[in-house]
């Protein structure tokens, strides 16, 4: 059993990841998750701005 609860899915963990900006606390299955949804939106917005300096 975990001593913290994810403010994002609601399950308990022991591992939790303190957001200091938002003030959110998450587990590291949620904080996997936004990362893999960061460094897609990185790396789509990378290709958006070779494009336009091709043009």
């Amino acid at each position: 059993m975990g001593n913290y609860i994810c403010m994002r899915c609601g399950e308990e963990t022991d591992e939790p990841h303190f957001d200091l900006v938002s003030g959110t606390v998450s587990c590291p299955i949620c904080l996997e998750q936004d990362a893999g949804i960061l460094s897609r939106l990185r790396s789509s917005s990378e290709h958006k701005d070779l494009d336009s300096s091709r043009g």
